[in-house]
């Protein structure tokens, strides 16, 4: 079963009372192929997940493309952003253009006039792109705090 849900309307062969994709019920949508345009939905299963000026709380499918949107947690093997972002991204291959990622965790990333906040990756490859912890700054960032707390809770800490 395929899909579209635009401007908060359902596209389908089924009608909307039918559709487990109806407006009044965009919490989940589980779908082959599932393609949003300027909408929304909470959970969505799929094996391709197109977004174009949409967003959606988690996406799980082996394609995802997000074109102008955002999602907030999304898993799959081919994960594509342009102009939109992500704040959790988990897959093998993260293609990130104009965009931004908080997390992302992948076998091979590749960004484009892009940030991201935290990268673990095996590769990491692009142009012009922003990368403020990897996973070696991560690991040598809680060394240090770990230090940091434990001098300060031994020389500022409570006497007994």
């Amino acid at each position: 079963m395929d899909e579209t849900v635009q401007n908060m309307t359902v596209e389908t062969e089924e009608t909307a009372a039918e559709c487990p994709a109806a407006p009044e019920s965009l919490a989940d949508v589980v779908a082959e192929t599932v393609t949003i345009e300027q909408g929304g939905a909470q959970t969505i299963k799929a094996e391709t997940v197109h977004v174009n000026q949409g967003g959606a709380q988690t996406i799980e499918a082996e394609t995802v493309q997000v074109n102008q949107g955002g999602i907030a947690h999304a898993e799959g093997k081919f994960i594509t952003v342009q102009e939109g972002g992500i704040a959790l991204a988990i897959g093998e291959n993260l293609t990130v253009t104009d965009g931004g990622v908080a997390v992302a965790i992948a076998e091979n990333v590749k960004m484009t006039d892009s940030v991201a906040v935290f990268v673990a990756a095996n590769h990491i490859g692009g142009d012009n792109i922003k990368i403020f912890f990897d996973a070696r700054a991560a690991v040598i960032f809680g060394v240090v705090i770990g230090i940091v707390a434990g001098l300060f809770s031994r020389f500022f800490g409570r006497k007994a």
